[in-house]
């Protein structure tokens, strides 16, 4: 039986490069769909964390994180007194 199945190059990149890095297509395929079938998680390779991570780089490049501003903590003068007296 023979089953064809579409893919978006933009959408899908990702698993069409992890597929044309595959040495047996046919075998990949029906291994993870297998996998899915049965609820077994694929085990990702260096090269799946790798890509994941450039991915993420890809989607995070110009985007500015804003934190909350620094509390203002006002100095104790006694204590910085008592503090400078101590020499170390």
């Amino acid at each position: 039986m023979r089953v064809s199945v579409a893919f978006d190059s933009e959408r899908d990149a990702a698993l069409l490069a992890w597929l044309e890095a595959q040495p047996n297509k046919s075998e990949a395929i029906r291994e993870a769909i297998q996998a899915s079938a049965q609820g077994q998680p694929q085990a990702a390779t260096l090269g799946d964390v790798v890509r994941a991570i450039e991915s993420l780089g890809q989607r995070l490049a110009g985007v500015q994180v804003i934190g909350a501003p620094s509390p203002v903590v006002e100095e104790d003068p006694e204590l910085a007194a008592a503090l400078d007296s101590l020499g170390i």
